[in-house]
């Protein structure tokens, strides 16, 4: 048969409320334990703020490449379709102020901003001056070749973007 525990005194269920754990050993964390975790804590965050930023300007360069290829053959696309001969579809690249609009004639359609680990360093499109212009005509075609080049700040890597003028063919290429 099993034998039955002897029930509890009154000193007994004192200790276990009052002073929890084994013979009357408290369970709680002291403040050097929370101190020497939280330093830890604090130390393993230190060691990876770096992996974190390095990965954050990987990111933002390649989704702003992309974006840039998917804006230029966005753009290619509008030009094909319009029935509207007289205004063409145009980017304007703003080097200083680290932006691209995209215009048809005097419309403005939408201006992106390069993100701060991304620089835009400079465009070649066959003008003199700040603002280079990529004009597509109403085949779709590009009016004159050139190369946007884009840097990872965090990095230095360089990115060129070349678009081709007979068939508008957008390509990346990592230097």
């Amino acid at each position: 048969m099993s034998q039955m525990k002897p029930p509890p005194t009154p000193e007994t269920i004192h200790n276990t409320v009052c002073h929890p754990g084994a013979n009357g050993a408290n369970r709680a964390f002291t403040l050097v334990e929370m101190l020497v975790s939280l330093f830890c804590i604090i130390l393993l965050l230190t060691a990876a703020m770096p992996l974190l930023t390095g990965s954050l300007a990987r990111y933002q360069t390649v989704t702003t490449l992309h974006k840039l290829v998917a804006d230029l053959q966005y753009v290619q696309q509008l030009a094909i379709k319009t029935e509207d001969t007289t205004a063409c579809y145009e980017i304007f690249f703003y080097p200083t102020g680290q932006q691209y609009v995209i215009r048809h004639g005097a419309k403005l359609l939408r201006t992106e901003k390069f993100p701060y680990y991304v620089c835009l360093v400079s465009t070649n499109f066959g003008q003199s001056g700040e603002t280079q212009i990529l004009t597509f005509n109403i085949q779709g075609n590009p009016v004159q070749a050139g190369t946007i080049t884009v840097m990872n700040r965090r990095s230095g890597k360089i990115y060129l973007v070349r678009v081709a003028v007979l068939s508008g063919r957008v390509r990346i290429e990592a230097l």
